[in-house]
């Protein structure tokens, strides 16, 4: 509940502000944006305690640059306090993503709210989100007429076309806070200071209106009795806030401020104090440019003292004194279990030890890997010294495991041989010790020879020699296959040699589950379905799909899961099963519901993009697929070769032939041999099958049989068929080649020619099939539209749907003519018989 108070300060609010602050109680949604010290935060807090009636709630969460999760645990925290149920269900979804917003704005709809109530969501530009937009838009969908959602952010592109777009969207932006002539003159009135005309003047030219800056003109002139009109921005804060400071103000606020926000035990770390001073806690509770944040026990200074601050410390203190602090914000962040951040600040004095001493696991990198970005750990590795890096073998093999993922392979053979030195020569290590270093370290060497089964396995059968116990380094949550979505094609990398690879799969995988407790569970039988399905075998492609699932599902295997149900989704296209499609694409999405790990969302994104592939549409293509450079940072190294396909197809789609031609040959090279261990052999099938559709459209026809003639001769081997079938122009491609051709393998009494063709056209008619159901099940209307004619549908006058929706009843009558014109009907008589 809000509560009031008496004491406060005085605020000038200029009557063009005003009139935008009282539309916020008359639209579901307001975004105030503008830059930083423009007043954003404060206009808002005074006008909900001038303006909301007694009995009214108020609620507040304020972003300092969390996690995406943690935002949306926090915003549905406050949610709760109108509705648990509905709050609860919002934080299943996880990371909201484009494909939950529909549930999102569905439990959003259905929050009851009696009581005026008004959330605010402060600082939303630190929010790392894809669809930063599109979740305002979604929130302002509620619905409720009493609820009121408040965005306040520093920046929105294209901020006017949201409201402009949106109806329930009021935007309050940059030129509602700007002060003119007649306003600056009545804020410093305010103050007891009347200023002329001229000084007015001058002062509008010097600040452009920014009320931060006039605020420190005013305390400058407080404080001296004159103006500084020339000075800028630092020399004001220097002089009006700064020069006000003690010596010990001043120490603590110089060092905290590298940090972007600090915790009181960071504070006190910092002070070399077991508890902070109760003359600091004073300072910080009454000091108008730090702001606590109770939702996040966190302290932010304001930007503009910040800013002055950090010019401060780098540029006006001696590289003895930097380095102290960064030692000191080490300790701070290290004791707030911040560890990564906390090697980032010891790495800049060069205190190897102290990162290497700091408790990593794979799963916190993996958390962080965002911020603790992988080309910090390579760097890090390439610069300690190999005596330091060899006094922390167990963090070796932490990190050596980052590096192999992320493709720094010069850094991961550095730490195998240092590791192996270690292991070796025992000395400081107890033989309990070097034995468990050494099975981990056996399992880190033998993932490096990835995707060799059969070395892979003896690295697995030297582990259980030298360990009883699972594997440290292994958890199910950690990504199986690097987080790839088809198991065969990041597992296939011998020509002829699919059904080798399979079986010595299943020789293993009792003993791989056994060291991981479950990880990878599912795999056997996944990459034999998807063998089937490439074959053009569905039926035992589904039998197998679902053992998978069910296996998988046991040991909570989501990637695998994920692999499997894309599977289903390409044999519901094959077939042209059109429920069993949608129903594949509707479990792809949900499972963005259950798991909001960083590395199953980009999957799910892989997924529905090969999805577009298959049925040659970029309706559903994640954006990061079309920036090569994009993909390296979305996907772990040994998956951009498979990503990368959909890049080309994409550059091939939009006739970019020269482009394509470039990246295709060194896509080539990489899928052929990557690391010097790790090779791929379906990628060079696709990438030689493009190389024969460019050619092909290019009107250099030998060239392209040629192409396709190299594809089919690796793909035919293992009975590889999809990868042709899956382009609509081989039915006319294929058939240009000499039979005789395709003649050297058999299958079930026919030959390769025979059973491709017919794969090829069963593969044409279910795609035809999937997206004519496609386009049906699109709704002609707009989500406008669509919103306003089902209002419609239930029977509510155009003046209720105006009420309701807070727009005109001009408005739902010209929407209502677009609808019926779409729907080719007349009335709304025949619209309550309309399904749309």
């Amino acid at each position: 509940m809000r509560k009031k108070s008496d004491k406060r300060q005085k605020y000038y609010f200029s009557d063009r502000l005003k009139r935008q602050l009282v539309q916020i109680s008359h639209h579901p949604l307001t975004v105030v944006a503008a830059p930083s010290g423009f007043g954003k935060t404060t206009a808002v807090r005074e006008y909900l305690k001038e303006n909301l009636p007694d009995g009214a709630c108020e609620y507040w969460y304020t972003c300092l640059g969390e996690s995406a999760s943690i935002f949306w645990t926090g915003i549905c925290d406050l949610i709760s306090n109108l509705n648990k149920n509905i709050a609860d269900d919002l934080k299943n979804l996880k990371i909201p993503t484009k494909d939950t917003l529909f549930y999102m704005i569905s439990y959003l709809k259905n929050i009851c709210c009696h009581t005026e109530t008004y959330i605010v969501i402060d600082n939303y530009q630190l929010v790392d989100l894809d669809i930063f937009r599109e979740l305002v838009t979604a929130f302002s969908m509620h619905g409720n007429s009493v609820l009121h959602i408040i965005f306040i952010t520093q920046q929105m592109d294209d901020i006017q076309q949201i409201s402009i777009c949106n109806d329930n969207i009021h935007v309050i932006d940059s030129s509602a806070f700007l002060f003119d002539r007649e306003g600056i003159k009545k804020l410093f009135r305010m103050k007891s200071i009347r200023l002329t005309d001229d000084e007015a003047e001058k002062m509008f030219i010097g600040t452009e209106g920014w009320i931060a800056a006039i605020r420190l003109q005013m305390i400058s002139f407080i404080e001296t009795g004159s103006f500084t009109l020339a000075a800028d921005i630092d020399y004001l804060v220097e002089h009006a806030i700064w020069d006000h400071f003690d010596l010990e103000e001043k120490e603590f606020l110089l060092s905290i401020s590298v940090l972007d926000g600090f915790t009181i035990r960071q504070a006190t770390v910092m002070m070399n104090k077991n508890i902070l001073p109760s003359k600091i806690r004073k300072f910080l509770k009454n000091n108008d440019f730090i702001r606590y944040m109770p939702d996040k026990l966190i302290y932010s200074i304001h930007s503009i003292l910040r800013h002055y601050l950090r010019s401060c410390f780098y540029n006006q203190t001696s590289k003895d004194y930097q380095n102290q602090v960064y030692r000191k914000l080490g300790e701070a962040c290290a004791a707030d279990l911040k560890y990564c951040l906390a090697a980032e600040f010891y790495y800049k004095i060069e205190d190897f030890d102290a990162i290497l001493s700091m408790p990593f696991t794979r799963e916190h990198l993996e958390e962080q890997k965002e911020k603790f970005y992988s080309g910090f750990c390579a760097m890090l590795i390439k610069e300690c010294p190999n005596e330091i890096l060899c006094k922390y073998p167990f963090t070796m093999i932490v990190f050596g495991y980052m590096t192999l993922m992320n493709g720094y392979y010069d850094e991961y053979e550095k730490l195998c041989r240092l590791l192996c030195y270690v292991i070796q020569n025992g000395e400081g290590y107890s033989q309990k010790q070097l034995m468990k270093a050494e099975a981990e370290y056996t399992l880190l060497e033998s993932l490096g020879k990835f995707n060799d089964i059969t070395k892979m396995k003896e690295g697995q059968n030297k582990y259980r020699k030298l360990s009883s116990t699972s594997v440290d380094m292994i958890k199910v949550s950690i990504p199986w296959l690097f987080g790839g979505v088809s198991v065969l094609n990041m597992l296939w990398r011998e020509e002829g040699k699919l059904k080798d690879v399979l079986q010595q799969i299943e020789e293993g995988k009792f003993l791989y589950r056994r060291l991981a407790r479950g990880h990878g569970a599912g795999t056997y039988y996944t990459m034999q379905a998807e063998m089937m399905l490439m074959r053009g075998e569905d039926n035992e492609a589904e039998i197998l799909s679902y053992k998978a699932l069910h296996e998988a599902r046991s040991y909570k295997q989501t990637d695998i899961c994920l692999c499997i149900e894309l599977i289903l989704a390409r044999i519901a296209i094959l077939r042209g099963d059109v429920e069993a499609y949608f129903n594949s694409i509707k479990r792809i999405k949900d499972y963005s519901g259950k798991d909001s790990r960083l590395y199953i969302i980009r999957m799910i994104e892989h997924c529905m993009s090969i999805i577009s592939f298959v049925l040659d549409d970029e309706e559903y293509v994640s954006p990061w697929f079309y920036d090569m450079e994009n993909i390296k940072k979305t996907v772990y190294a040994p998956v951009v070769p498979h990503a990368q396909l959909l890049h080309l197809w994409l550059l091939l789609r939009k006739k970019r032939y020269n482009e394509f031609y470039a990246i295709c040959e060194y896509a080539l090279n990489m899928s052929g041999n990557s690391t010097g261990n790790i090779k791929y052999v379906m990628p060079q099938v696709y990438q030689l099958i493009f190389l024969s559709m460019a050619k092909r459209n290019n009107g250099r026809y030998l060239e392209a049989q040629e192409y396709l003639k190299e594809a089919l001769t690796i793909a035919l081997q293992d009975q590889i068929y999809l990868p042709f079938a899956q382009q609509g122009c081989m039915t006319d491609f294929l058939p240009e080649l000499s039979v005789c051709f395709y003649d050297c393998i058999k299958i079930q009494g026919k030959n390769s020619f025979t059973g491709l063709m017919e794969l090829c056209k069963r593969q044409k008619r279910g795609v035809s099939i999937i997206r004519r159901a496609i386009v049906q099940y699109k709704s002609p209307l707009t989500p406008r539209e669509r919103e306003i004619a089902l209002l419609a549908k239930e029977r509510l006058s155009s003046k209720e749907i105006a009420a309701k929706l807070y727009i005109s009843e001009m408005t739902v009558r010209a929407t209502l003519r677009s609808v019926y014109s779409k729907l080719d009907i007349h009335s709304r008589a025949e619209l309550y018989l309309k399904e749309f």
